[in-house]
């Protein structure tokens, strides 16, 4: 009798240690996605305050593109529009395939592969947005020297030389400064997916 107690209060004690240990591990990968996708989020959210500043910038320039009365203004004009609208666009569409190349439901090696082939799709777009925004200075620089009074280009040589040059050394420097601070982000959230992983 004795025997089939001692049995049965191991097999009660493997159970609740088991029952533990898999709590544990559940909880630990829990606070690990979170993790993550707080990581992420901390590219979501500046890119779409950025979306809403560039639609709502399109929206102004679509409004007031009567006063675009010139075949250049109206060209830089469509440029900026389309550019304002294209650009964040491309980055919220890449920060959602970045967001669901990371589903933990599948196995780990597949997750791994799959936020690694986004993050370099991701890290080319980002590129090819920091390369399309140099055109779209120009056209909102071309834009808003009619939007705010002049009939022509050369009327305002100058401030189209030192806004342009302005901006461009800001431009330069603010995407490389984004670009390295997304590189960071992403690294740690694929640090996070390793830690699951292991």
């Amino acid at each position: 009798m004795e025997l089939d107690d001692f049995r049965y209060t191991w097999n009660e004690l493997n159970m609740h240690v088991e029952v533990k240990q898999n709590l544990n591990l559940k909880m630990f990968n829990q606070m690990n996605k979170t993790k993550f996708y707080l990581s992420l989020k901390k590219i979501l959210l500046p890119e779409l305050m950025g979306s809403i500043v560039c639609f709502g910038f399109a929206i102004l320039i679509l409004l007031k593109f009567d006063n675009l009365n010139t075949l250049s203004f109206k060209i830089a004009g469509v440029i900026s529009i389309l550019l304002l609208i294209i650009l964040p666009a491309i980055s919220l569409l890449s920060i959602k395939q970045l967001y669901k190349s990371a589903d933990i439901n599948k196995s780990y090696a597949d997750t791994l592969k799959d936020f690694a082939i986004q993050k370099i799709n991701f890290c080319k777009l980002q590129k090819l947005n920091f390369t399309l925004s140099h055109l779209l200075l120009v056209a909102v620089i071309l834009v808003s020297t009619r939007l705010f009074g002049s009939n022509k280009i050369t009327d305002n040589g100058y401030i189209f030389l030192i806004s342009f040059g302005f901006g461009y050394i800001v431009l330069l420097f603010f995407s490389k400064w984004v670009f390295k601070k997304y590189n960071k982000i992403i690294g740690n959230a694929e640090d996070l997916l390793n830690e699951l992983a292991g």
